[in-house]
């Protein structure tokens, strides 16, 4: 699957010269994985030159447009249903017009998960850990002094997410916690030959009590 991606294709710095000018900001959305317009998608640009934002909605052919915006660095977030959001940063308007093509993922399904991932062997580079919370503890797990270890199979796919998780040896009052964190953390992806790849991976989870 292809990642998402913001392209600047085109600008036209007709105001160059009058650097107080507003920009105008045109551009497509598509689905990064056929690269098909994407109509009904919510386009929101934020900034610090910007007195609270600007949002838009994609027509059927995936553009849209937007207008006096003040110069600056912007960053937008690009939301539709069935697809990941993706807020790129960093783009810098200056006075006239810019075009940008943006690309979106769409949301993995449990389904298409099955399909494409790949047990993870010892061929492969393990996923490493960017970010992401450890389980916590329930008050029902706390209050019975649960602790052990714990082993949940889940999708890390191919751009760092964790998803389609299944509990294989779990503890009392603990597993929708684990479930929990473990979908909320970032990975480096599985390499399979230097190419990131969706794996199936056992995380092996030790639970221990808070200290008194």
């Amino acid at each position: 699957m292809r990642r998402p991606f913001l392209a600047i294709t085109f600008a036209l710095s007709a105001g160059a010269f009058a650097q107080t000018a507003p920009a105008v900001l045109t551009g497509m959305v598509v689905d990064a994985a056929t690269q098909s317009p994407l109509g009904d998608a919510v386009v929101v640009a934020r900034s610090p030159a910007l007195p609270g934002e600007q949002a838009v909605v994609t027509d059927s052919s995936g553009a849209f447009e937007m207008t006096l915006l003040p110069p600056g660095t912007y960053s937008l977030a690009v939301k539709r249903d069935g697809f990941e959001t993706y807020s790129p940063e960093g783009l810098v308007l200056k006075s006239g017009r810019m075009r940008v093509r943006i690309a979106v993922l769409p949301v993995a399904t449990p389904a298409t998960l099955a399909t494409q991932a790949v047990e993870f062997n010892d061929t492969m580079t393990a996923p490493a850990m960017i970010s992401g919370p450890a389980p916590e503890y329930t008050a029902d797990a706390l209050d019975r002094g649960v602790e052990g270890n714990m082993q949940v199979r889940c999708v890390v796919t191919a751009e760092g997410q964790v998803r389609a998780c299944k509990v294989t040896k779990g503890l009392p009052f603990m597993n929708i916690a684990a479930v929990d964190a473990l979908e909320q953390r970032k990975y480096k992806p599985a390499l399979a030959q230097g190419k990131a790849v969706d794996v199936y991976y056992i995380f092996n989870i030790r639970l221990q009590l808070p200290s008194q």
